[in-house]
């Protein structure tokens, strides 16, 4: 009796100590979401639709918002496969609460206060911070590469036919199907020159190669939103299909790559505007990606906080039925 009562109490701060974690984090995600929204000049957009019909304007925001929230779903596939893969033995939304609250670092000021919340719900899990920094180290690899390849189709496209050879480019994801081993090796290279310790675990060829497929998915039709944007603002279709569905993985790998400003804001507004100046006049291409991004972050806080709290509400009923069960004397024995 002596014995559980320090025990409970160190519980019950631990709990507490939980519930403020979260708090401040929650509170940060939320001051970082009104800074993203209150930073941008919302005119030009203002302007582009009063100009449009509105039937047509909301349509095109709804359709739009729908394939971003789809890309984004295939990116939470991918991420998945590699955490199951390096032997997390996790129901899939036990898995979604870890990824989402990770996506959502992004609009995070300060984004080391999320740490903390992700060592948290990976000790619940049985996932040490080895094996859960691998897991990000290597779907951010998967995520740039793949970002970085299909956004090399926008060259032709922008810089005109002779600049086909860029395809080539491609040869690193080919070559990751091919032998997934070499992502590992790549990784580890790069940790010994940049001098840090490098992952005590690898990811097996399927599980390499079922996030490869599905991040790209996840690139291609994300694009698309920006695309349909495009399209509507009065840009040629068939011309500005590459430079959209392609510039926009591009640029956003380039906007997390420099890492400037929570989800790249800045970076990639420039490069998407300058391939969309390609075909469409500057200032309209800027308008376009102004759009782009307000559909993006909605898109983002929809499925990023919208999955983290249904996660959290079927982890936690998970959680009480499988207490019920084994405090159940009947279905004990």
């Amino acid at each position: 009796m002596i014995g559980t009562a320090p025990a409970g109490r160190r519980a019950r701060c631990w709990r507490v100590a939980n519930r403020i974690l979260v708090a401040v984090f929650v509170g940060l995600l939320a001051i970082g979401l009104v800074s993203v929204l209150r930073n941008q000049d919302w005119a030009p957009v203002r302007e582009l639709a009063t100009s449009l019909d509105p039937t047509t304007v909301y349509l095109t925001v709804a359709a739009a918002f729908a394939i971003s929230c789809v890309g984004l779903i295939f990116g939470v596939l991918s991420w998945r496969a590699i955490f199951v893969d390096l032997g997390a033995k996790v129901d899939t939304w036990t898995a979604a609460r870890i990824f989402f609250v990770g996506f959502l670092v992004k609009f995070v000021p300060g984004r080391f206060v999320a740490l903390p919340v992700l060592l948290r719900l990976g000790k619940a899990v049985d996932v040490g911070p080895v094996r859960l920094a691998s897991v990000f180290a290597l779907s951010w690899s998967i995520v740039a590469l793949t970002g970085l390849t299909v956004g090399i189709a926008a060259g032709p496209s922008v810089g005109g036919g002779g600049m086909w050879w860029l395809l080539a480019a491609a040869l690193p994801v080919t070559m990751l199907l091919i032998r997934p081993d070499l992502l590992d090796r790549g990784i580890r290279l790069a940790a010994r020159l940049l001098r840090r310790p490098a992952p005590q675990v690898s990811a097996s060829p399927t599980g390499v190669r079922r996030a490869i497929v599905a991040q790209a998915l996840s690139w291609i039709i994300s694009g698309h939103h920006l695309w349909l944007l495009a399209v509507v603002a009065g840009a040629p279709p068939a011309g500005s299909y590459l430079v959209c569905v392609a510039g926009f993985a591009l640029a956003t790998v380039t906007g997390l790559l420099v890492m400037v400003a929570p989800d790249g804001i800045g970076v990639r507004e420039a490069v998407l505007a300058l391939a969309l100046a390609s075909v469409m006049p500057l200032p309209l291409a800027s308008t376009v990606v102004l759009a782009s991004r307000l559909v993006t972050v909605l898109s983002d806080v929809a499925v990023g906080a919208g999955g983290l709290l249904i996660a959290q509400y079927l982890h936690r009923r998970r959680q009480r039925s499988l207490a019920a069960v084994l405090s159940d004397p009947v279905t004990v024995r």
